[in-house]
């Protein structure tokens, strides 16, 4: 038996036969590695290499189950181990995965790359988004899962496959779309700007209109909270909790949110757009998909004020496209009424604001000068608006 620790996570590594014979011996081992360790690290078994396991080794995985609090995942079974795993029911009691097929992307044509990792060209059917290097598998395999139930939602998006090992990544294989991104088909053609808002626009309508059955998908709202609670250590217990209430001023629904809405992450192909990353997809009020479009499109640009009205941003466009992608865009979302638009736009404003320094704060690349510029900031955002907003009222 072999053991791993990183991150705080163990890793047990199982090989060869585990019967009788050696259950025991096994059974101890895992008993003084377990001494070893904080109480709170994360264990997991890997069983690439294992040929073989009795009733009796099955019994000391089970006896390692009832020692933790959390889940005993079980990686890279083979199909022979599988069986056994599936055949005695411990498929239910343990979470048991399959070893994954071994897939390069050597001489593929590279197809795009985002913030988690980048896409390529597999097959003439295929493609692959490798996932950079120490994304977890739960991460990866959680954002498989929502493709696949967005996509029996009715969400347009690309069929997902199965995850892989890609080298010392893992990746996820999807249909291959002959599409590009609705940013590569601005910088293509700028002229189309207002058309492609206008389509994304309605395309989000129609996923709002989207009802999710209780349980399917997580809450949209988590992403919000849980970026609030990172922030823990540099604010007050009541100035976290305002945090949190200022949030919790928008009705929890059941609709479909993507959580992630830009031009960057909406495909367009043949005059038809799908989307792509919904890893992030949940059920919630819509009015979150608007908060973060107004924080991509518009926040971005003008708290950054270092960048230029022609410099690219992020989601590939400039930030002068941006604010004209989200004049065309918030219009078309209220119908062209313009009193309703000035109205959202004057609750989004601040929201956005919220989520533009929640998020910066968390950044893994933001300085420490940074930091206490943002911390600064949103104490004083905190301390002299909430009263005005804790009252706010959403209705789209």
């Amino acid at each position: 038996m072999k053991t791993d620790f990183h991150d705080n996570k163990l890793t047990i590594f199982l090989e060869g036969r585990i019967d009788s014979n050696n259950a025991n011996e096994i059974d101890s081992q895992i008993t003084e590695t377990l001494s070893q360790n904080p109480a709170t690290t994360k264990i997991q078994i890997d069983v690439d290499k294992l040929e073989y396991i009795s009733s009796a080794g099955l019994r000391v995985l089970m006896k390692l189950r009832k020692k933790i609090t959390t889940p005993l995942p079980v990686l890279n079974a083979s199909n022979e181990i599988y069986e056994i795993f599936d055949v005695t029911g411990f498929t239910e009691l343990l979470d048991v995965h399959k070893k994954l097929r071994e897939v390069s992307v050597d001489g593929c044509e590279l197809l795009g790359e985002g913030a988690n990792g980048k896409v390529y060209r597999l097959t003439t059917d295929e493609m692959i988004k490798v996932y950079k290097y120490g994304i977890n598998l739960d991460v990866i395999e959680a954002e498989r899962e929502a493709s696949r139930k967005a996509f029996l939602l009715g969400v347009p998006c690309a069929i997902a496959f199965d995850t892989v090992k890609c080298g010392d990544s893992y990746g996820t294989v999807y249909e291959m779309l002959n599409a590009g991104t609705i940013s590569e088909r601005i910088r293509a053609n700028p002229e189309k700007l207002p058309e492609l808002a206008k389509s994304a626009a309605l395309l989000l309508r129609q996923l709002h209109a989207i009802d999710v059955p209780e349980g399917q998908m997580p809450p949209a709202s988590r992403l919000l909270h849980n970026t609030i609670d990172k922030l823990a250590g540099q604010f007050t217990p009541e100035e976290i909790e305002k945090m949190h209430a200022l949030y919790n001023t928008i009705p929890e629904q059941n609709h479909f949110v993507h959580n992630d809405y830009h031009p960057k992450n909406i495909m367009e192909s043949n005059g038809e757009l799908m989307l792509i990353d919904l890893g992030d997809a949940g059920m919630g009020n819509p009015v979150i998909d608007i908060i973060h479009c107004y924080f991509v499109l518009v926040m971005v640009g003008r708290v950054a004020r270092q960048f230029k009205d022609d410099d690219i941003g992020f989601v590939g466009i400039t930030y002068r496209e941006m604010r004209e992608f989200w004049k065309v865009f918030i219009e078309t979302y209220c119908d062209g009424d313009k009193e309703k638009v000035e109205s959202l736009q004057a609750k989004l404003e601040p929201f956005s604001f919220l989520m533009y320094m929640t998020s910066g704060l968390t950044h893994p690349l933001m300085t420490d000068e940074g930091r206490k510029a943002y911390t600064a900031k949103l104490r004083d955002f905190i301390s002299s608006r909430y009263d005005e907003l804790i009252n706010t009222s959403w209705k789209i």
